[in-house]
């Protein structure tokens, strides 16, 4: 522990602690003093930016003739900035924040987002480097930087413009139109010889340092007006490691992850976060929470006050004021009610994740775990928001009666649509993986579904006595009713890319049937399209939207996607102000919020008399 004793009182608003690490060479031990100064006077100050490390591993440092134990980690980074013949002023959370001071530390929270953008520059320590690792991946991440660069000017588009350019990576204009071929080319270039498989590995080795998972360290680098990375002995400027975080997301999206052996695998996503900031001003922080979900924090509260330097400072009057005395469920469930109030919408329900199964333990179900790393994209990803307000929601009302209780429970006013009649076994993305086509004993579950549309002759709404309005709606259902390029369906132009999207769901089924050996499907008008239908298309939609969900059939026989822990029983509600269906499960005091979903007929701009009349009375579901 810090001892008390080096904080004389406790910091004046507005007031900071700066550390004064005293010169020496490298063999001395490390002496440092504190000074308190206002914010708002502009002093003089690097900030640092890092991970504590292990508690157990411990040094001793002297401060103003006080003996105070830190962490390993901040230890190294102190001797390793220590400058031998001037004083360095730098500020670091664990000794300039009293740790043992829950007051101090909330009022602190709140001026970090000044602390980093008013810093003279960012030092990031991503620690030691015993064996000699970070000269081989800093080299490497020259190059690759280097080839980017170039791959930019001959396309006369500034290299950060398009490093944030997604989109781009259809046609290869973006960074994924840079090869590992242009890369050992420019290697030859700049003298280096060819990467090997030692480079690449210690580019993962780096991209794997802790400081890339501390939720901390978000808004530390993207608050910074200047900044660099060390590591070991060497270091890199942040813009030249962050364009090969891009790179690497970059090639992996274009290749549907089906990439070259050197970069399969690449931990790359953190620090692609954390450098792919440039629309973080006009996000929500509901959006912030989600992009930066997968970074960790020891104190769970900070996985939301961690953030809060990234909001804007309008937005920010509107959270309850930080309080370590809260507990995680308190902390989390202020989200979700800001959010809620702010945006007259229920969108924040959508981020519940409870896997496979769920019980209930101490945070309620409405809450989603900002804890707990997700990769499954919500149905409100694949949908517009905009779309959403602006559509006739079957004439059901917005926002009303929202409240939420002392004791964890939110009571929201809707309608029940249905309830689930017969649901599928989890989906994974592993289901869509190109080779994958199940086994004898263990059919692959897409051969399932088309055998249950494919005999489903009364779909509801069907004017036929066929099974063609079965099988479409099981294509979109997979899909969420987005192709691979994120279109809706019902937006598309034309009847004929309409018939284009459902011709490549029929081709992704043709190809199972035929290596199952089954018989393949030919529907007219669309066996005609089907010689033109792209399988790759379809499996790369089905495969975003299907992940970690299951496939339900409601009772009265809409198909649909559901959470995978939905089980048979569950209802299918339209809360007000919901942008999605959602499903709920009854129990002794309220109703369990299980997730979102979707349905075709629920969703927006499909204002329809037949489905409104299948809704039912209103009635306050009490979530608990």
């Amino acid at each position: 522990m810090i001892l008390a004793t080096i904080y004389s009182s406790r910091l004046a608003s507005r007031c900071i602690r700066i550390l004064v690490l005293q010169p020496g060479p490298d063999t001395d031990p490390i002496q440092i003093g504190l000074q308190e100064v206002s914010i708002d006077d502009s002093p003089t100050f690097e900030a640092l930016s890092y991970v504590w490390g292990d508690p157990s591993q411990r040094r001793e440092v002297d401060c103003s003739g006080q003996p105070v134990s830190i962490t390993e980690n901040l230890n190294d980074a102190l001797r390793h900035f220590r400058r031998p013949d001037r004083a360095l002023l730098i500020w670091a959370d664990a000794l300039c924040i009293n740790q043992d001071d829950m007051d101090e530390r909330a009022e602190q929270v709140k001026l970090m987002r000044e602390i980093y953008s008013r810093a003279d520059k960012v030092v990031v320590w991503l620690g030691l480097d015993d064996e000699g690792r970070a000269p081989r991946a800093i080299s490497l991440i020259e190059t690759i930087h280097q080839a980017c660069d170039d791959h930019a000017l001959a396309k006369n588009i500034e290299l950060l413009s398009m490093a944030h350019f997604t989109p781009a990576t259809e046609a290869l204009e973006g960074l994924a139109g840079v090869s590992i071929e242009n890369i050992f080319a420019v290697g030859v270039r700049l003298g280096k010889p060819d990467p090997e498989p030692e480079d690449w590995e210690a580019l993962s080795w780096l991209l794997s340092r802790p400081w890339f998972t501390r939720v901390w360290c978000v808004q530390e680098i993207v608050l910074a007006c200047s900044s660099r990375v060390y590591v070991g002995s060497v270091s890199l400027n942040w813009v030249k490691l962050g364009v090969t975080a891009a790179w690497l997301r970059e090639h992996h999206l274009a290749n549907d992850y089906d990439v070259s052996p050197e970069i399969e695998g690449m931990p790359f996503d953190n620090a692609h976060a954390m450098f792919d900031t440039s629309d973080i001003r006009e996000s929500t922080f509901l959006e912030i929470l989600i992009a930066f979900r997968d970074h960790h924090a020891t104190n769970l509260r900070d996985k939301v006050y961690g953030l809060l330097g990234l909001m804007r400072p309008e937005n920010l009057e509107l959270f309850p004021s930080v309080d370590y005395r809260k507990s995680v469920a308190e902390v989390y469930a202020d989200v979700v009610i800001t959010a809620v109030r702010d945006s007259a919408s229920l969108a924040s329900l959508c981020y519940v994740q409870h896997g496979v199964e769920y019980n209930r333990i101490d945070i309620p179900s409405w809450v989603p775990r900002w804890d707990v790393s997700g990769d499954i994209s919500t149905i409100l990803d694949s949908r517009s928001l905009t779309a959403w307000k602006e559509g006739d929601k079957h004439g059901l009302p917005g926002l009303k009666d929202f409240t939420a209780s002392l004791d964890g429970k939110l009571s929201v006013p809707g309608v029940r649509f249905d309830t689930i009649g017969w649901i599928s076994r989890t989906l994974d993305v592993q289901d869509f993986r190109e080779r994958s086509t199940g086994t004898a004993v263990s059919p692959h579950p897409m051969i399932d579904l088309w055998n249950l549309a494919s005999s489903n002759k009364s779909y509801p709404g069907s004017q036929f006595e066929d099974s063609l309005m079965s099988v479409l709606m099981m294509a979109l259902t997979l899909t969420a009713g987005v192709t691979d390029g994120y279109e809706r369906v019902d937006q598309l132009e034309s009847s004929d890319d309409r018939e284009q999207f459902h011709a490549d769901y029929l081709t992704y089924t043709q190809n199972l049937l035929e290596v199952s050996g089954l018989e393949s499907p030919t529907f007219e008008p669309l066996n005609i399209a089907l010689s033109d239908g792209n399988a790759s298309r379809f499996r790369i939609a089905a495969s975003r939207a299907c992940d970690q969900r299951r496939v339900i059939k409601t009772a009265e026989g809409f198909y649909g996607l559901a959470p995978a822990c939905a089980r048979e029983g569950d209802v299918v509600v339209m809360l007000y102000g919901g942008p999605v269906p959602f499903v709920l499960r009854e129990i002794d005091d309220g109703w369990w919020l299980l997730g979102d979903c979707f349905i075709d007929p629920l969703m927006p701009e499909t204002a329809d008399d037949k489905i409104r009349a299948r809704f039912g009375e209103e009635e306050v579901f009490v979530l608990v």
